[in-house]
């Protein structure tokens, strides 16, 4: 027994340092960082359009808010999905045709190295762009989904909702600035700022 545990403790170690070799070698982590921020950004400010242009317009139904807006964002991450999956895909085998040329060897179809991390660096983009929306959506939704099964006043759960948007942007330009090693609360702040446009262009639209 303790054997198969070490067996299986080596195997998982393994396919970790496989895993880390591959995200090295195709650079998948600054472009998961780049669609996670920009398709979570959309999903978010979705959201927040969808909730104050129905506030705006006289509507006071949680269960139009949720489904409206958690559709519209499912609907922009599985086309999110099929964009990223193609372009990415493209991009991958322009890289490996010009390595192949530097190399004199054809890698494309051998299962090297390369074309299992570039393989991976695409799955791992597409299920990025796709699922970055849909979770930046549920937590702006999250107060009208709970008005759906406790005692929550519409009010209540609109300011709250923008609430959590407004935070969900901020962070995610905090998160930039970090990334950018410049000042993380002016990115927040730029973040926070297109969210409040946003939200007037609801506005003025209604």
């Amino acid at each position: 027994m303790a054997g198969d545990e070490e067996g299986l403790i080596d195997s998982l170690r393994e396919y970790i340092e496989d895993l880390e070799t591959y995200m090295e070698i195709s650079r998948a982590g600054e472009i998961l960082r780049r669609y996670f921020v920009m398709n979570a950004f959309d999903g978010a400010l979705t959201m927040l359009g969808f909730t104050v242009g129905s506030y705006i317009s006289g509507l006071r139904d949680p269960h139009v808010i949720v489904s409206g807006g958690l559709g519209a964002s499912i609907a922009m991450g599985v086309s999110g999905f099929v964009g990223a999956l193609l372009s990415e895909k493209a991009e991958r085998e322009r890289e490996i045709r010009e390595l192949e040329k530097i190399l004199f060897t054809r890698l494309k179809g051998k299962g090297s190295i390369v074309e299992r991390a570039n393989m991976l660096a695409v799955a791992l983009a597409a299920l990025t762009d796709a699922t970055a929306p849909g979770l930046a959506a549920i937590v702006s939704a999250l107060p009208f989904i709970l008005s759906l099964y406790v005692p929550i006043a519409f009010f209540t759960a609109f300011i709250v909702s923008i609430a959590l948007t407004l935070l969900i942007v901020f962070l995610l330009g905090v998160y930039l600035g970090v990334i950018s090693e410049e000042n993380p609360v002016k990115y927040g702040i730029a973040m926070v700022l297109a969210g409040l446009l946003v939200s007037l262009i609801s506005f003025i639209h209604i």
